[in-house]
């Protein structure tokens, strides 16, 4: 039973009004603007030591949504070849440059993500790593 129905019933079985009590009003929502997708995806391969280095344009000085970054991959060169995954834990990335380990024989297709303040994310287009 919920508690407006149980209060009701409780004022009845006392004799008084049968009127509920208001609820309070939702507060306002304040909006946040979705981050602008990095842009400029470009990498470096070292074969020495089997690392990729992804980098994008720095971040704009005007951008005042922006948090930072978080690096991930998908299924293929097309969203519409499957599912794209982001990393949802850890710190944001501040800089523009990201560095992992890959396979000499790996093909990988990555996307970095711009967050903003409460986690809202737009994505680059993907960029297909291979050496």
């Amino acid at each position: 039973m919920s508690r407006t129905a149980a209060m009701a019933i409780a004022l009845v079985a006392a004799g008084g009004a049968t009127v509920v009590p208001a609820m309070a009003a939702p507060t306002a929502v304040t909006r946040v603007a979705l981050p602008p997708a990095p842009t400029g995806l470009a990498y470096s391969y070292d074969a020495a030591t089997e690392q990729a280095t992804v980098t994008w344009d720095p971040k704009d000085p005007a951008d005042t949504v922006t948090t930072g970054y978080r690096e991930g991959g998908c299924s293929g060169p097309s969203r519409s070849d499957g599912p794209c995954f982001v990393r949802a834990s850890g710190p944001l990335l501040t800089g523009n440059s990201f560095t992992f380990q890959h396979s000499a024989t790996a093909t990988t297709y990555f996307i970095m993500c711009a967050e903003n303040s409460v986690f809202q994310r737009t994505c680059s287009a993907i960029l297909t790593i291979t050496n």
